[in-house]
């Protein structure tokens, strides 16, 4: 059986010696590895070497490991199809044993790996593999747990539509209520990711999540004054597409909603600022605009004033393109003035 394969030893030193010759920046020696590459994926086994090296070879550095480990999700991107069943087993079956390596490097290779498997193979033909993942984020093992919920965030992004599918007998029914016990996890990590992977459905608002709405929103209050940056912007994300398509669930909590978000746009860190500024933009397009924001606007506008504001870095970045181009005249679509709209979330086709 394929699980039981293993290297010739000849033809696994040259394949690590090509892995290590991959991380040369030289681009003479970029050219020569692709077009050795190219000529290995002529041989079915060389992505077994490849899983090999990544899953199984631990005695070798973590960066030539995670090269061949996204060398083999390229494979499987471009060739899944032509693999024989032997090989994509092997591959599924140490794939998964990756996703709890100690390794946060190796941890987010597999993730990755395996997001595109499903993607490519359908998650209809690797029946365990959700199962699995469901087994792991109940581990008491944190290398386990954060390791299968970053699978899982991958996996929520490639392969959303597959999760809602007959084909599957939706799996959302099961995935969503435990995505949200997670919300209040210890790790923040954790957190982060399972707020993160609810976020993928608000915009096509499968029936798992109607449902749960409520308590979704319940629990994105419980952790809104996190102390985590990513938990702090996944909840922004979450607030501002809710907003965009399920306006009517936050009409009762707007005056706290609105408050939360004058206090977010002001957060020390730009990338949480920069999602609460969104709500703002999405809020704009709302029929219930001017109701909500009139009783704010006397704070609202000075804040958002405040973060126009040009830094001393920003001054002289643009004073050195003006001295650049003082000479030169404006076209007339360098000065026409430009109306910025909130983001589209499109749901992405998995």
């Amino acid at each position: 059986m394929a699980v039981n394969w293993q290297p010739d030893e000849n033809g696994l030193a040259q394949i690590i010696q090509l892995l290590k010759e991959s991380q040369n920046p030289d681009t003479v020696t970029q050219r020569a590895v692709e077009q050795k590459l190219d000529a290995l994926n002529q041989y079915p086994d060389f992505n077994n070497y490849l899983i090999f090296v990544f899953t199984k070879l631990k005695s070798e550095d973590e960066p030539t490991r995670s090269i061949a480990g996204l060398i083999l999700k390229n494979n499987v991107k471009m060739y899944y199809a032509n693999f024989p069943d032997e090989i994509k087993s092997f591959i599924k079956h140490a794939a998964m044993q990756a996703v709890v390596d100690q390794s946060p490097l190796i941890r987010a290779t597999a993730g990755t790996l395996i997001s595109t498997i499903a993607m490519k193979g359908q998650v209809v033909n690797w029946p365990e593999l959700l199962p699995t993942l469901c087994q792991f984020i109940d581990s008491t093992s944190e290398f386990a747990a954060e390791g299968a919920f970053s699978t899982l965030h991958k996996i929520c992004e490639d392969c959303s539509e597959q999760l809602d599918s007959n084909s599957l007998d939706h799996p959302l029914n099961v995935l969503i209520p435990k995505f949200l016990q997670f919300f209040r996890h210890q790790s923040p990590s954790i957190r982060s990711h399972a707020i993160a992977c609810v976020n993928q459905f608000i915009i096509t608002q499968p029936a798992a999540l109607v449902v749960n709405m409520g308590t979704f929103i319940e629990a994105l209050f419980a952790v809104s004054g996190d102390d985590d940056i990513e938990v702090r912007k996944n909840v922004c994300r979450a607030l501002v597409m809710l907003l965009e398509v399920r306006a009517s669930d936050l009409l009762p909590h707007m005056h706290s909603i609105v408050e939360y978000m004058l206090v977010r746009t002001q957060d020390e860190h730009e990338v949480v600022a920069l999602e609460a500024c969104e709500f703002w933009l999405t809020l704009a397009e709302q029929s219930i605009c001017v109701e909500a924001l009139s009783p704010y606007l006397n704070r609202l506008v000075p804040i958002l004033l405040s973060g126009m504001k040009y830094s001393e870095i920003d001054i002289i970045l643009l004073k050195a393109d003006v001295d650049e181009d003082q000479h030169i005249p404006d076209k007339d679509s360098d000065i026409v003035p430009r109306f910025h709209k909130a983001k589209t979330h499109v749901a992405k086709d998995g």
